[in-house]
C-alpha cells in the first residue's frame, strides 16, 4: 500500500528494526512458552478443522454447545490437509501474519499523519508486545483476525475511491467470518463512510453502500450455508446466544458459574441423556422455572432432533428472561465487566500462567509478562487516550480515525454486555499503539493542548483509564490477612500484576528444586533423591511426595504409610495415589485397587504423574489389564478407561505416543509382547497402523481391527531383571464434539486424539 510522503526504502528504516525486534522476540519464544496443554478455545478450533480437512463440512459444530466462524476453522484445515496434524506448520504461518499486522500498523500510523518515527515507534510496540507475539502459537483466531482488520480499515480510509471501498468491504467480511462479533460493526462503519464522504447524498450512499455489499457478498452464500446445515437462520455463529445466556445467569446469580447455562444446553444436545436427566439439568433455568412452552417442546423432542438454531432460539430466550427478571442486576454485571475490561488478570487462561505461585514460570517469562504485556499497556493506554485527543485537535486522520474510534468503543460498549476477558483487548491493541504514538510529549506541546476545554475533557478521560488499569489506591483497600485484593490491577496487593510477578519470582527455586527431584525420581537414582530432598528449597507439597515413595524404594513401604499418613498438603488424588502405590509395594492389590479405583483419581487420570513418580513392583505374569484400576505407573499416554459396548470390554484408548513399562520381566533371553487391541475409527478413514518400539529398536506393527484381536510381537533378550519398555505410535482421529464437551474437571478444554483401544498387554 503506498504510504504518504517520500516512498524511498530509506525512509522505513524504523519499520525495518520494528521488523527485525519482532523476527528476534518470536524467534526466542519459538516452542519456549510455558503451555501446559490447550487452552480456551483451541481444541474446539483444532477438533473443527481437523473434521473439516477429512472431508466432512462444519459437522462437528453441529454437536457442540455453539457454532463458530467459518474462516479460522478453514485456515487451519487448509494447513491439515497440506502438511498433517503439525501445529509447528500453523504456527509458523500465524507468525508471518504477525509480522505482516507490524507493517500494517506502520502503514495505518503513516496514513493517520505520523512520520516515519511516529509509525515506526508504532510498529515497535506492535513488535514487542508480548500478547501480539505470543497468540501466533495458539490455536486461536486473533492474529489472522487483527491481519484482516487492519488490512480492511486501511482500505476504507480512502472513501473517495471506490474499488479500495469495494476491496475493504472485502477484508471487512473476511474478518467478519473469523470473529462473528465485527458483525454488529459493519453498519457503523458504512455510515460513517457515508458521512465522511465527499460529494452530493447519491455519492454518499454508493460510497456506504459498496463495502457493506462487498462483505454482503462473502457473508451470504456462509449465511444460507449454516442455516441450511444447523436447521434455522443463522448469520455467522451462536456463540452470542450461549454467550448472552451466560452473562444473563452471571446477573442473575450474582457471580460468574458457567454450570448453569452448561447444563441447559447439554439438557438440549446430549442424545445419551433420558428425558429425566434432561428434564433436571435444565430444571433451575429461567425458562423452566417460568413454564416457558418452547422449553417444555424442546424436552419433549429427542435431542437428536434439536438443532443449533433451535438451540441459538431457547439460549437467546434463556439470556433476556434471566435479564428482565433482574434488570437492574444486569446493568451492574456490565458495568463490573466494563471495568474488568481495562483491568489485568494475571492468572488469564492466555497468559500461561497457571501454577505461577508454585514457581513454574521460568524467570525470563516472568519479566516479559511483566515488562512487555502489563506494563506496556497500563502506560499506552492513557497515552492512546491522549493520542486520539491530539489527533483531533490537529483535524487529522481523516476517515480513519473515525473507524478506529467506532471499533474502540464498539468493544468496549459490546463486551461487556456478556463477559470481558484479557483476551478481548488484544485485538484493540494495534490500534492503541497507533494512537499513542501521537500523544503531546513535551512540555511545550502540553501547555498548547491543554489551553483547550476539550483537551481537559480528554486528559480527564486519560487519567481516569489510567487510574482503572493500574490501581494505585488499591493499596487502601482493607484486607483481612490473606484475603485477596478486589481493587487489584497492576498495581497493589495480590493478584495485582506486580504482586504476582513477585510471588512468581520468588518461587521460581522451589519449583527447579522439584525439577531436579523429579529427575532423580525417573533415574531411580536413590542417592541423588535423597540430596534432592536436604534441598532447602523444596516445597513441602514434593516432600510429602518424594519421602514416602523413597521409603518404599528401600524396602519399607509400611514407614511410607506412616510419612503418608502425617499432615500433608497434598492434593486428595495425589495421597490416593502414592497410597496405592504403597499398599501395591506391600503386597496388597486390593487395598492399592481401591485407593487407585476412586473417582478423584479417575477425574485427574494421572498416567503421566504417576509415570514420572511411581516404580512399580513387577506385574503378577507380567501383564498389564488397562483400565483394572491398578495400571497406573505401568501405563502413559492412555485416556481414561471406559467400557466400549461393542467390544464387550472395559478398554483405554491410546494417544499418538504412548508407553508401557513391565517391570523386571527380562529373562537374559527373547521373550514376547503379545497386546490385545482394537481400533474403533470412523468408518471414512482407514485402520491405523501401530508402530511398536523398545527404546531405539523397533520392533515391528500391527493394524488392529475393529474387534479385540490378540498381536505378538518378539522381543530381544535383555540382562535379567531388566525392565521393558515398550513405546506404542499411531495416527489418531480427533471424536464428535460431544467428547469434547464431556471432559470435566481437570480434562475439561483437552481434545482427545484417539489412537488404538488396549484391553491388556503382557510379555510372554
Amino acid at each position: 500500500m503506498r504510504l504518504p510522503n517520500d516512498n524511498r526504502s530509506t525512509n522505513h528504516w524504523p519499520l525495518l528494526l520494528a521488523l527485525l525486534i519482532g523476527v528476534a522476540l518470536r524467534v526466542a519464544l519459538w516452542g519456549n512458552l510455558p503451555r501446559l496443554g490447550f487452552i480456551s478455545d483451541e481444541a474446539e478450533y483444532l477438533a473443527a478443522a481437523d473434521w473439516l480437512a477429512h472431508g466432512r463440512g462444519f459437522a462437528w459444530h453441529t454437536g457442540y454447545l455453539w457454532t463458530r466462524a467459518p474462516l479460522y476453522p478453514l485456515f487451519l484445515a487448509a494447513h491439515i490437509a497440506l502438511f498433517g496434524r503439525d501445529l509447528a506448520v500453523i504456527f509458523a504461518s500465524q507468525t508471518l501474519l504477525s509480522l505482516l499486522n507490524v507493517g500494517l500498523v506502520y502503514a495505518l500510523t503513516r496514513r493517520l499523519g505520523g512520520g516515519p518515527l511516529v509509525a515506526g515507534g508504532a510498529a515497535l510496540l506492535s513488535a514487542i508486545a508480548l500478547p501480539l507475539a505470543m497468540y501466533p502459537q495458539f490455536l486461536l483466531s486473533e492474529t489472522l483476525f487483527i491481519s484482516l482488520l487492519l488490512a480492511a480499515l486501511l482500505l476504507l480510509a480512502d472513501p473517495q475511491r471506490r474499488r479500495r471501498l469495494l476491496l475493504g468491504g472485502v477484508f471487512l467480511g473476511l474478518a467478519t467470518l473469523t470473529r462473528g462479533l465485527l458483525l454488529g460493526f459493519l453498519p457503523l462503519a458504512a455510515l460513517w463512510i457515508g458521512w465522511r464522504a465527499g460529494g452530493g447524498w447519491r455519492e454518499r450512499v454508493i460510497a456506504a453502500l459498496l463495502p457493506l455489499l462487498a462483505a454482503g457478498m462473502l457473508i451470504g452464500p456462509w449465511a444460507l450455508y449454516a442455516s441450511r446445515t444447523y436447521g434455522g437462520l443463522i448469520v455467522i455463529d451462536t456463540t452470542g446466544a450461549y454467550n448472552l445466556a451466560l452473562g444473563g445467569r452471571t446477573a442473575y446469580d450474582g457471580g460468574r458459574s458457567d454450570a448453569p447455562t452448561r447444563n441447559f444446553t447439554l439438557a438440549l444436545l446430549d442424545p445419551t441423556l433420558d428425558g429425566a436427566a434432561r428434564a433436571g439439568l435444565a430444571a433451575g433455568s429461567c425458562l423452566a422455572q417460568t413454564g416457558d412452552p418452547r422449553l417444555s417442546a424442546a424436552l419433549a423432542k429427542p435431542a437428536s432432533a434439536i438443532t443449533q438454531a433451535e438451540r441459538q432460539q431457547l439460549l437467546s430466550a434463556e439470556g433476556w428472561c434471566l435479564i428482565w427478571a433482574k434488570p437492574w442486576a444486569f446493568v451492574e454485571k456490565t458495568l463490573i465487566e466494563l471495568v474488568d475490561l481495562f483491568q489485568i488478570n494475571y492468572s488469564g487462561d492466555e497468559r500461561l500462567a497457571e501454577g505461577f505461585a508454585l514457581g513454574r514460570l521460568p524467570r525470563w517469562y516472568t519479566l516479559a509478562m511483566l515488562a512487555l504485556d502489563d506494563t506496556l499497556y497500563v502506560i499506552i493506554l492513557p497515552l492512546a487516550a491522549l493520542g486520539w485527543a491530539a489527533l483531533r485537535h490537529k483535524g487529522t486522520g481523516g476517515v480513519l480515525l473515525g473507524l478506529i474510534g467506532l471499533w474502540l468503543l464498539y468493544n468496549v460498549a459490546a463486551a461487556p454486555l456478556l463477559f470481558a476477558i484479557n483476551r478481548f483487548r488484544t485485538p484493540l491493541l494495534p490500534f492503541l499503539f497507533a494512537l499513542a504514538m501521537f500523544a503531546p510529549v513535551t512540555r511545550r506541546r502540553w501547555q498548547e493542548w491543554l489551553s483547550h476545554r476539550r483537551s481537559l475533557g480528554y486528559a480527564t478521560l486519560a487519567f481516569g483509564l489510567w487510574l482503572i488499569a493500574a490501581t494505585p489506591y488499591a493499596y487502601l483497600e482493607p484486607l483481612t490477612p490473606g484475603a485477596p485484593a478486589r481493587w487489584a490491577s497492576y498495581f497493589g496487593p495480590y493478584p495485582s500484576a506486580l504482586a504476582a510477578a513477585q510471588i512468581a519470582w520468588q518461587s521460581r527455586p522451589q519449583y527447579e528444586a522439584l525439577a531436579r527431584l523429579e529427575a532423580a525420581v525417573m533415574r531411580d537414582d536413590l542417592a541423588a533423591w535423597e540430596q534432592a530432598l536436604t534441598d532447602p528449597d523444596l516445597p513441602a507439597y514434593a516432600r510429602a511426595v518424594a519421602e514416602p515413595l523413597l521409603a518404599a524404594r528401600r524396602g519399607q513401604p509400611e514407614q511410607g504409610l506412616a510419612l503418608l499418613a502425617q499432615s500433608q498438603p497434598l492434593y486428595p488424588w495425589q495421597a490416593a495415589v502414592v497410597r496405592g502405590e504403597l499398599l501395591r509395594q506391600m503386597g496388597d492389590l486390593t487395598g492399592a485397587r481401591q485407593s487407585l479405583g476412586l473417582t478423584l483419581v479417575d477425574d485427574w487420570n494421572p498416567t503421566g504423574w504417576a509415570w514420572r513418580w511411581l516404580h512399580p513392583p513387577p506385574l503378577p505374569g507380567d501383564r498389564i489389564d488397562l483400565a483394572d484400576d491398578n495400571d497406573l505407573g505401568y501405563i502413559d499416554g492412555f485416556y481414561l478407561g471406559e467400557f466400549d459396548p461393542a467390544l464387550g470390554a472395559t478398554v483405554r484408548w491410546a494417544s499418538e505416543t504412548a508407553r508401557l513399562r513391565f517391570p523386571a520381566a527380562a529373562s537374559g533371553r527373547p521373550r514376547q509382547l503379545c497386546l490385545r487391541a482394537a481400533a474403533n475409527w470412523p468408518f471414512d478413514l482407514p485402520q491405523p497402523t501401530v508402530q511398536v518400539a523398545l527404546g531405539e529398536t523397533r520392533l515391528g506393527s500391527f493394524t488392529p481391527d475393529r474387534s479385540l484381536q490378540e498381536y505378538c510381537l518378539t522381543l530381544p533378550a535383555l540382562p535379567a531383571g531388566t525392565d521393558y519398555v515398550i513405546e506404542l505410535t499411531s495416527p489418531s482421529f480427533v471424536p464428535d464434539a460431544l467428547d469434547l464437551v464431556r471432559r470435566q474437571g481437570p480434562q475439561v478444554g483437552q481434545v482427545r486424539m484417539l489412537g488404538f483401544q488396549l484391553d491388556w498387554a503382557e510379555v510372554r
